[in-house]
């Protein structure tokens, strides 16, 4: 399935994050949409592979000329998967509050989000965060403010309430992802990547920001670094970083 916003031709394809996180870059999709063709790719598969090659001909099916593939969280690191595997595909990738490419950072995004909850709280985290695929509506809601004080700086009201998020999707895709980084496959699929590599990340995200660059630095793999100031995890969803957001990114899209 995929949603279309604009008209042809499509510029960009925004990539949601989770896994499983369905719909989640919709508000950045119809914001970009006012002013270039972009693509919503809904992800279905329940293997890393599956959604690599899921989105490869989700995009080929619509696109004549690379595109530029906007990936948010895990959407991120799909991208740049995609962009490794099929690189006549890819014009570029911007990875916005990419997870650590190395599993010696990942530590870091845990005792961040710790530390912005109280103990009650991070108990019914770590449950919801292992029984994804079993969390009713109402837990639902509950994770959901759990995250927003876990992983944002001052979101807009009514934020995220577009989403729908898959939690066997996640059951099932995350620990292959995590997998892959563990064992430096990851990595060796990003440093074949050919294609220009923008970053946006926010300055209070959880997820460190020197587990996307020390790795990319150590093999000389070139990037752009955009860091938005009073922001969490998802810039679109920021009070104080959304428009700075999509200023950076319709710079890109015009480059």
């Amino acid at each position: 399935m995929i949603r279309f916003y604009g008209e042809k031709p499509y510029r960009a394809a925004v990539i949601h994050g989770g896994p499983g996180d369905i719909g989640g870059m919709r508000p950045v999709a119809e914001r970009l949409g006012k002013t270039f063709g972009v693509m919503e790719p809904i992800q279905s598969q329940y293997t890393t592979i599956a959604l690599v090659m899921e989105l490869r001909r989700q995009l080929g099916l619509h696109i004549k000329e690379p595109i530029t593939l906007i990936g948010h969280s895990w959407g991120a690191w799909l991208s740049l998967l995609v962009a490794s595997c099929y690189p006549f595909l890819v014009e570029r990738v911007v990875l916005v509050g990419c997870p650590p490419l190395e599993e010696i950072y990942a530590g870091h995004i845990h005792e961040r989000r710790m530390k912005r909850l109280s103990k009650e709280e991070q108990e019914r985290f770590i449950w919801y965060m292992k029984h994804m695929a079993a969390i009713t509506a109402e837990g639902w809601e509950d994770l959901r403010q759990l995250m927003i004080k876990a992983d944002h700086y001052a979101q807009k009201p009514n934020a995220s309430s577009y989403t729908q998020m898959d939690g066997k999707m996640y059951e099932r895709v995350w620990p292959e992802a995590i997998e892959m980084r563990r064992n430096g496959n990851l990595m060796r699929y990003i440093q074949s990547v050919a294609c220009p590599i923008h970053i946006i990340h926010g300055d209070y995200d959880p997820h460190p920001l020197e587990g996307i660059i020390n790795p990319l630095d150590s093999l000389c793999i070139p990037y752009r670094l955009q860091i938005l100031q009073k922001c969490g995890h998802a810039p679109f969803d920021e009070i104080f970083a959304e428009e700075r957001f999509y200023q950076i990114l319709e710079q890109i899209l015009r480059s």
